[in-house]
């Protein structure tokens, strides 16, 4: 679901949340100082002399900020990862732990359905292009209808790759 982030990252700690204190103040302190030196000359040309500072201390502020976005997205995304299972509700949540008794929650779904591999049903809505087992957690919370592989085979619906019916 969130790729690109490791599932065991710890996101930032107290060291980079203080380096990223002090860039931000580093920079705040570059462009302060930019700024007192360069208002307290008339001359343009001596004032353009601590433009670079300034810019170093905006460009500080920048790298400082941005990586405490990124800090902060990786740890709400850490977190939404370990409350999926909760927040896609206790039926997705039973159909993806427990094959068996998620069986018996599709069948109460769907009703008496034809049998496919194991006596399982066979399930797929009006706009899948697959077919899947009724156990498959790509189908919870979707409206499916049971039909036989025959029927699906015919709407041109291909099997699941994650449930393999």
């Amino acid at each position: 679901m969130f790729t690109g982030i490791p599932g065991a990252a710890q996101p930032g700690g107290r060291a980079v949340s203080w380096a990223l204190r002090l860039l931000v103040v580093g920079g705040l302190v570059c462009i302060t100082v930019a700024w007192s030196q360069a208002s307290n000359t008339v001359q343009v040309s001596e004032q353009v002399d601590w433009a670079p500072l300034g810019l170093a201390g905006v460009a500080l502020v920048t790298v400082a900020l941005l990586g405490s976005v990124l800090v902060a997205r990786q740890a709400v995304a850490i977190r939404l990862s370990h409350l999926a299972p909760s927040i896609a509700g206790p039926e997705a949540w039973a159909l993806a732990t427990a094959p068996a008794a998620a069986v018996g929650m599709a069948e109460s779904r769907i009703g008496a359905a034809p049998a496919g591999v194991g006596g399982e049903p066979l399930v797929a809505g009006a706009s899948m292009a697959r077919y899947h087992r009724a156990s498959c957690p790509l189908t919870a919370g979707k409206p499916v209808r049971p039909e036989s592989r025959s029927a699906h085979e015919r709407a041109g619906r291909r099997a699941c790759g994650v449930c393999a019916p």
